[in-house]
């Protein structure tokens, strides 16, 4: 122990006398250490780590798929709930999850709460013991709270206990007001709970009633359940295909065409970005080999130096083993020291990503800096101290020694095999660089391509402003009528206004609500081809706030009120789809509403993107707000500048009008369109940050290798030109060395990249794996980078004196 504590201390003093060297090392070992930690902490926060639930392995989602019409993770109808439960022998405690309306927070223990709109779920009391969760305070439900038509309880979530109780021990038996009624707080869940949905406020119970033909046809809920002691998802799978057929035949107005969709509940939270997160791991692995080598050509060309120094120890009676000990040992120094920096670079990275990274990132609120990324870090620092130092030291301690010894005093070199194992160590880098060149420019490239499609609707100069009219002094549908009938015209009416609409559900924030339909007078499909569309309750200025194109017919007016017949206005999609080359305008929906309504088509308008830009357009049925006022409700307002700048305003009009209605997020239409691609736009940016580093290090790592090789050969340059070589030919010879190394490393990294960048191919989007401009602006623009910082050693050779150069010792 004492030999290896001298040993460290003596590369201490090593390293601070290169003090330029070691800071180049550092701060290469510092980005590769400190990237691939801060990656690997999100990795394991999202995807490695469990569930924070008993058992969690035990856990399964259940959804449902319609195979006819090819839609999968849909909600579960109610009866196949009370089915599955009954039947299953697969899975025991069948828990159910509903994404409910928001709920309005209207009063507190105290009687003084501000309004709030809360996230909120209501689920079956059996959930919580089944996951195994015990509240911090306080308890769950019970099951006779679960029952219809029961007192009104809920649980709160840690964080809204804290924020708006002020983390008050005495909650539970206290009594809140929630959509304008009472309910008794029974207890507080753990810190930063959820299951699927993350920031749910509070829970409710579900009060299922399977005798409710409402509850029993309504595709509403998410099921929760665990597999039984040696049942697997494949067996669950096949049991559920099993009673799908069978309740097929029992119920053919709900389940034709319908089968249940089973997988394990971490895999249905991390989703799709599973993939997304292993491919900025690979490019964080990839940048630390880049910078490992980087490192390993430093200390080939500081070993070069050595040679003498080596000898004389040698010939001192120090064995090969000692002396790679003690070159081991300068190169753990150095790693230990970048992984110092790393591990503090990665904490400050991965603060910001859970502070910063996008919403549909799942588990965010889990990821955090711990002991755990100290532990990575020094154990991965320590790791990569012994691989870029092991080349370097067995090329150092294995050199000709008594050839070092009679050479003068230029200090040798490591001969032909140095040279080559410094030039393979650049090939590698920029053969690195240029796979993660390409990853990132397929990535940017998919980005443009999202942000290029249009969403069907102007995002410019448009304020989107949620008003949750669920309970409150605005619940009943009639009010709801009549508050926004007060309210729009004051908002009309500010400065600045070029418009005002509602609607239930706003463009790329979400499916929200749908229906089944028929064309009315045409033979009624069988239930199982029933097509399904969106559904949005609109206002009658609506369409031309959101600035979505009036194609034939009208929009809704202020006739289409509740006594008016039932009309319609559909987009573009629908129209083409079952009016193919007529026109819709006069024709009749059949709306499996409860009751039915049958509503004339007055207007056609144009597509909008629901949900993703890239994903498909959903058919579209829009009502007047009058006949259908919905409680999700959101105000759109075309302004002539600045949206923001009208928040205070159209704030104080609510106020005005209610001072007890809540609202919710004000943001820009811009803004929501941003956020429809901040996923793409997070691994873009992050693998585009990677791969600038890459690059850096590439290009360093070159002229590195050109600067010492010119520095090595400077006798024979001497020569070349002393006997008649002119500076165009030596600058040649040069700038052909590096350029076939660029033209290896290029060949070799475009081989990498047709098979790595497969892995990538979900994430694109009208952008094929196998770019070619993609591949050829990476190429042609790296190699060409790397001949640029190779010019400048090469054209500083060619101002060498032969006379002085042929007396270079």
């Amino acid at each position: 122990m004492y030999v290896v504590l001298g040993d460290l201390r003596r590369g201490v003093r090593l390293w601070w006398k290169a003090r330029g060297m070691a800071a180049l090392a550092l701060l290469a070992l510092a980005l590769g250490i400190g990237a691939t930690t801060a990656i690997f902490s999100v990795v394991n926060a999202v995807l490695l780590d469990p569930l924070p639930f008993r058992e969690a392995g035990q856990l399964v989602a259940i959804l449902e798929k319609n195979i006819p019409q090819r839609k999968s993770d849909l909600y579960v109808a109610g009866i196949n709930l009370y089915e599955w439960r009954r039947r299953s022998r697969t899975v025991m405690g069948l828990a159910a999850i509903f994404d409910g309306n928001p709920m309005i927070l209207t009063g507190g223990p105290a009687r003084r709460m501000e309004a709030e709109e809360l996230k909120a779920e209501r689920v079956s009391a059996n959930l919580f013991p089944l996951l195994g969760v015990q509240p911090a305070l306080g308890r769950g439900f019970l099951t006779s709270e679960d029952a219809p038509g029961q007192s009104n309880v809920a649980v709160l979530s840690y964080e809204l206990w804290q924020r708006r109780f002020g983390a008050d021990h005495s909650i539970p038996g206290k009594s809140i007001r929630l959509r304008g009624l009472n309910y008794t707080v029974v207890g507080v869940l753990p810190p930063r709970f959820s299951v699927i949905e993350p920031g749910v406020d509070v829970w409710t119970p579900l009060n299922f009633d399977i005798d409710d033909p409402r509850v029993a046809s309504s595709r509403s809920l998410t099921a929760i359940a665990r597999l039984r002691r040696g049942a697997t998802v494949e067996q669950a799978a096949s049991e559920f295909d099993s009673m799908g057929a069978s309740l097929e035949a029992a119920y053919p107005a709900i389940d034709s065409g319908y089968r249940a969709v089973i997988r394990p509940l971490a895999e249905q939270i991390v989703g799709k970005t599973r993939q997304a997160l292993l491919v900025l791991l690979a490019a964080v692995g990839l940048l630390l080999a880049i910078a490992c080598a980087n490192v390993a050509n430093l200390l080939l060309a500081r070993g070069a130096t050595r040679h003498k120094e080596i000898a004389i120890r040698a010939a001192l009676g120090a064995t090969r083993v000692r002396i790679l000990m003690q070159l081991l040992s300068e190169s753990v120094v150095l790693s230990l020291a970048g992984g110092a920096l790393g591990v503090v670079l990665a904490a400050i990275t991965v603060a910001m990503v859970a502070r910063l990274g996008p919403a549909s990132l799942p588990r965010l609120a889990q990821i955090h800096a711990d002991w755990r990324l100290l532990v990575f870090g020094v154990v991965l620092a320590f790791l990569t101290g012994i691989l870029f130092g092991m080349a370097p030291a067995l090329q150092v301690s294995g050199a000709n020694l008594n050839r070092a010894l009679v050479e003068s005093g230029r200090g040798g070199t490591v001969g032909r095999s140095g040279r080559a194992l410094r030039s393979g160590l650049v090939v590698l880098e920029i053969a690195l660089a240029l796979v993660m060149l390409i990853g990132a420019g397929l990535l940017a490239r998919s980005l443009m391509r999202l942000r290029a499609v249009d969403p069907g609707f102007e995002a410019s100069h448009l304020l989107s402003v949620r008003l949750p009219l669920a309970g409150g002094n605005n619940g009943a549908p009639l009010r709801r009528i009549a508050f926004l009938h007060d309210l729009l015209p004051r908002l009309e009416a500010l400065p600045g206004v070029r418009g005002v609409g509602v609607c239930n559900g706003l463009p790329l924030t979400g499916l929200d609500a749908g229906v089944m339909f028929a064309v009315a007078d045409r033979s009624a499909p069988p239930p199982d081809e029933r097509p399904m569309a969106l559904t949005r309750s609109v206002t009658p200025d609506y369409f031309r706030a959101m600035g979505i194109p009036l194609l034939a017919g009208r929009g809704f007016t202020a006739a289409d009120t509740t006594h008016a017949p039932p009309v319609a206005v559909i987009d573009q999609t629908l129209a083409r789809r079952f009016w193919p080359g007529t026109s819709p305008l006069g024709g009749r929906l059949d709306l499996d509403w409860s009751p039915p309504v049958v509503a004339e088509v007055v207007g056609v308008v144009g597509s909008v993107k629901p949900e993703t830009v890239q994903g498909e357009d959903w058919a579209t049925i829009y009502s007047p707000y009058d006949q259908r006022p919905t409680p999700a409700t959101k105000i759109v307002i075309r302004t002539a500048g600045d949206p923001l700048a009208l928040a205070s305003s159209v704030q104080g009009e609510v106020r005005r009008l209610d001072p007890e209605q809540p609202l919710g997020q004000m943001r820009t239409g811009e803004a929501v369109a941003a956020d429809a691609v901040t996923g793409a736009r997070f691994s873009s940016l992050l693998l585009g940050l990677f791969a600038g580093v890459a690059f850096v290090l590439a290009v360093v790592g070159i002229y590195g290798v050109v600067s010492y090789d010119v520095g090595e050969r400077v006798q024979e340059l001497g020569i070349r030109m002393a006997l008649g070589a002119q500076r165009g030919e030596v600058l040649g010879l040069i700038l052909a060395h590096a350029a076939r190394l660029a033209a290896l490393g290029v060949a070799l990294g475009l081989g990498g990249a047709l098979i790595l960048t497969r892995l990538m191919a979900s994430m694109l989007f009208e952008v094929p794996a196998r770019d070619f401009v993609t591949y050829a602006a990476a190429a042609v623009g790296l190699a060409v980078v790397a001949l640029a910082a190779s010019y400048v050693p090469a054209r500083r050779a060619t101002g060498l004196d032969p006379m002085s150069a042929l007396r270079h010792e």
